[in-house]
C-alpha cells in the first residue's frame, strides 16, 4: 500500500494567466501573425493513473500551450481569439495527453 501512495504525484500547478478577457475590443493590439498553435503534452502510465484518487489527477495546462504558442512567435505578447482544447491519444498501457491553444499572434505595445 506504501508503494501505491508514493506512486501518486501531485498534479502540476496550472499555469496562471496574465490577461484574460471575453470582449475583442478589451485590448488593442497589432496581429503579427494568424493561426498560431502551441501544444504541452505529458505521458503517463494507465494503470498508475487508475489507482491514483481523482482529486491527485494531472490535468492539461492550457498556460503552457498558450506559453508555447507565443514561443514560437518572435515579438508576440498576446494570444487573441484562442482556442483550448485537450486530446488523449489511449494506447494500450499508456496515454498521451496534450493541451491545445490555438490564436492570432499579436502585439501590445
Amino acid at each position: 500500500m506504501a508503494c501505491l501512495a508514493l506512486g501518486c504525484f501531485s498534479p502540476p500547478p496550472f499555469t496562471e494567466l496574465t490577461l484574460v478577457a471575453t470582449r475583442p475590443a478589451a485590448v488593442r493590439a497589432r496581429v503579427v501573425q494568424e493561426d498560431v498553435r502551441g501544444q504541452w503534452c505529458f505521458s503517463e502510465n494507465v494503470v498508475r493513473a487508475s489507482l491514483r484518487p481523482p482529486w491527485r489527477a494531472r490535468l492539461a495546462d492550457h498556460g503552457r500551450a498558450i506559453r508555447a504558442a507565443l514561443d514560437d512567435t518572435p515579438g508576440a505578447n498576446v494570444l487573441l481569439d484562442v482556442t483550448v482544447d485537450v486530446r488523449v491519444e489511449q494506447y494500450l498501457l499508456f496515454q498521451r495527453i496534450c493541451a491545445i491553444a490555438t490564436g492570432d499572434a499579436a502585439v501590445i505595445e
